[in-house]
């Protein structure tokens, strides 16, 4: 015989029973609000009410709004975060002014993109080198942009701004970690102006922490440069193990042999 004690049971209904018409009507679509009855967790009673259809469209378009909303903040945030400089805030390859001298290079960040899913999972960056002002920081910039509206978090990284701030005391300690920081935990970075920085054993440590660390954790790596792969002051300049790191098959190499594009638009 099983002496426990018998657990009271709430009252069951079925379905038929428990949907009910509360005669209360819509003022807006004058449909009849339905009513399902139910008990809570501690056995009492419940009446929850099914919004009519105008209603119920109401709720799905306040929920949309509210995701578009919430996804529009989330991209603010991911292009306040990048730094991007304003000039180039709006950069795409559509609009990049192509001139001689800059088709290989177009060309090549045309093909990165159009397999950056897959460049992105394993890793693979750009390096794209030449003089002064023939586009090279655009199209790095291109790519940050895709990588922000594909959802990705994206930096904006100025080799010798953000060495010198770090380096010179213009940041406190907090913030020499977040600019480093960032140069290590963007999804995609553009370390733009390679080289143009004032070497010394110091930035070279830096510059080998941020390539040997995004190596490991295949995380994809712009370059712009105004320097030549080839050039031995490119090695000399940010070292023999970060110039190792470039010319690992993680990045293809392209050469801008444009003059200055921003004096042939003036």
């Amino acid at each position: 015989m099983n002496d426990k004690p018998m657990q009271a049971l709430a009252p069951s209904f079925s379905l038929r029973d428990r949907v009910f018409d509360t005669g209360e009507v819509c003022p807006k679509c004058g449909a009849h609000i339905m009513g399902l009855k139910f008990f809570d967790l501690d056995g009492q009673p419940r009446i929850l009410k099914k919004p009519c259809p105008c209603r119920d469209a109401e709720i799905k378009a306040e929920d949309a709004a509210k995701k578009a909303r919430d996804r529009e903040r989330a991209r603010q945030h991911r292009r306040e975060w990048a730094e991007i400089p304003d000039m180039f805030s709006d950069a795409t390859l559509k609009g990049y002014r192509r001139v001689p001298g800059t088709e290989e290079a177009f060309e090549a960040v045309k093909e990165y993109l159009l397999s950056r899913e897959e460049n992105w999972r394993e890793g693979k960056g750009l390096i794209l080198m030449g003089a002064v002002g023939c586009g090279k920081t655009h199209l790095g910039c291109a790519v940050l942009n895709c990588a922000l509206e594909d959802g990705y978090h994206a930096a904006y990284w100025n080799v010798p701004q953000q060495l010198e701030m770090m380096m010179y005391g213009h940041a406190d300690n907090t913030d020499q970690m977040r600019i480093l920081d960032k140069a290590l935990l963007a999804d995609v970075l553009l370390l733009d102006d390679l080289g143009a920085e004032k070497a010394s054993d110091w930035t070279r440590k830096e510059l080998v922490i941020i390539l040997d660390e995004r190596y490991r954790e295949n995380r994809p790596t712009i370059v712009t440069s105004n320097l030549m792969l080839t050039d031995g002051e490119l090695r000399n300049t940010c070292g023999a193990r970060a110039y190792s790191r470039l010319c690992s098959d993680h990045f293809k190499a392209v050469a801008l042999t444009a003059a200055d594009y921003r004096r042939k638009q003036a």
